[in-house]
């Protein structure tokens, strides 16, 4: 999500302190539950990051200032419009987009279609996923990238590109697609497509097999990748948009067994430091923590109070 939300006040904290430590349960293991949905796909939520948009490789890119910024949006844009075209062709007809990279505000919304609902700005309660509800039939994840520990992958970090090592649900390191399925599934909703490069659309596949792939680059490295064009990158997530919501009856919600053991990384010690002063957290070593959520509604919560714990310098 490209070093979104990466300052840390006192203020903050001393608001914040008292919520999370009423938060915190004991753990239990991970595990995937859920029963299929036969029924057609007709209100669908979309979760749109940048780092896996068609073209997007380097920070120049990613944020206000970069030379290519603007071009960006547009591409992004683009893939939204593409990706709400094939799920009306697969009977959609309802629809909200929640724009989930840096300030939340890189969608050009007056280009989207005046029938859907767009969620911008930080913070909020579920993060990347807010606007989802058990009212929805599918989630499709647009742009996505790989976890931190990834290589061969473009701009891969988990939830925080500046503060965060990465995160792990009961043992197992997630990113930023199964952190967020994961809270789909605490609303019974299956994830149905994700588009991104490669490393981002195995990741998934290899915890929800079934979900729709649609890989829009190959990467050399952190900040190079081969690329399809724009305009075949829009045709790929439209085809496949249609195809996931087409055979939704094979989706799972992706639900973790509660409460939810976890565990969050910080790439300077003294973000550890920090969140080991919130009751029930325990540092485990110079820059992980170790605690526990009764849910992912007050799991994705904490993960924004405990990144914004962690200076960047």
């Amino acid at each position: 999500m490209g070093g979104r939300r990466e300052r840390a006040t006192a203020m903050n904290r001393a608001l914040l302190l008292p919520v999370v430590a009423a938060c915190l349960v004991a753990p239990v293991s991970l595990g995937a539950l859920g029963g299929q949905r036969s029924r057609a796909a007709k209100k669908v939520f979309m979760s749109v990051d940048m780092e896996g948009i068609t073209g997007v490789v380097q920070p120049a890119q990613l944020g206000t200032g970069g030379f290519e910024y603007g071009r960006a949006r547009e591409w992004m844009t683009a893939e939204v419009k593409a990706a709400i075209d094939g799920a009306r062709a697969a009977g959609a007809s309802e629809f909200v987009i929640a724009d989930s990279h840096g300030n939340a505000q890189n969608l050009l919304i007056d280009q989207l279609p005046d029938d859907v609902g767009v969620v911008r700005g930080f913070p909020r309660p579920l993060d990347m996923m807010q606007g989802i509800d058990e009212t929805f039939d599918a989630a499709l994840l647009v742009g996505y990238h790989a976890s931190e520990w990834s290589v061969d992958a473009v701009r891969s970090h988990t939830m925080s590109s500046g503060a965060l090592l990465g995160i792990r649900l009961n043992g197992a390191e997630v990113m930023e697609a199964v952190f967020n399925a994961a809270i789909a599934g605490h609303f019974g909703v299956p994830v149905a497509f994700i588009s991104g490069d490669r490393a981002a659309v195995t990741q998934l596949q290899k915890t929800l097999p079934a979900v729709e792939g649609v890989i829009v680059k190959e990467a050399f490295g952190f900040h190079s990748a081969t690329t399809v064009t724009p305009a075949r990158g829009q045709q790929l997530i439209r085809d496949g948009v249609r195809r996931a919501l087409g055979r939704l009856s094979d989706m799972q919600p992706y639900r973790l067994k509660t409460p939810i053991e976890f565990e969050v990384g910080f790439k300077q010690a003294i973000g550890a430091e920090l969140a080991a002063y919130i009751p029930s957290i325990t540092r485990i070593d110079a820059h992980f923590v170790r605690g526990s959520a009764t849910d992912m509604v007050q799991l994705a919560k904490l993960v924004q109070i405990l990144t914004d714990l962690a200076p960047v310098q």
